[in-house]
């Protein structure tokens, strides 16, 4: 019998405020399978380069820190400002959706797994999404606003 491994990935919610005050987020249509053609957020599967946290469990902060690298070229200068947003935890499938706030809309320096990117606010999202997407943004209205 093949013994199933577990599925952990984590991805970033970068985020800012439009002069208006408004929450604008980063997304990209994806151009691979599965989701090919549905805009989401850069993010993907842990890798054991990106480690394990002192308990043992996976550092999904990594795995995000380093899949938006990968993805868009974003970076994270500040992993300690990185806010859990979202989790689901079932039975060998595990996501962890993290918050980053962005002093501004920046270019992202390359898209890899995306066809396109675009800056939104929280009521013009493109679609069609990801299909877990608007559960995400949901959470991320609740996180607070960093400090001017």
């Amino acid at each position: 019998m093949k013994r199933l491994h577990p599925y952990h990935g984590a991805g970033i919610i970068f985020w800012t405020q439009t002069e208006r005050g408004e929450r604008s987020i980063l997304m990209g249509k994806r151009n691979m399978r599965p989701q090919n053609h549905r805009w989401s957020f850069p993010g993907g599967g842990w890798e054991p380069r990106d480690g394990r946290m002192r308990d043992g469990k996976v550092n999904y902060q990594a795995a995000a820190i380093r899949e938006s690298k990968e993805e868009m070229g974003m970076q994270v200068d500040k992993p300690d400002r990185l806010a859990l947003v979202w989790t689901l935890h079932l039975p060998y499938f595990h996501y962890n959706v993290f918050g980053y706030y962005v002093k501004t809309r920046i270019k992202p320096p390359f898209v890899d797994e995306f066809s396109e990117y675009t800056w939104c606010t929280l009521d013009s999202l493109p679609k069609p999404m990801v299909v877990f997407v608007p559960s995400q943004v949901r959470q991320l209205k609740k996180v607070r606003s960093p400090l001017p």
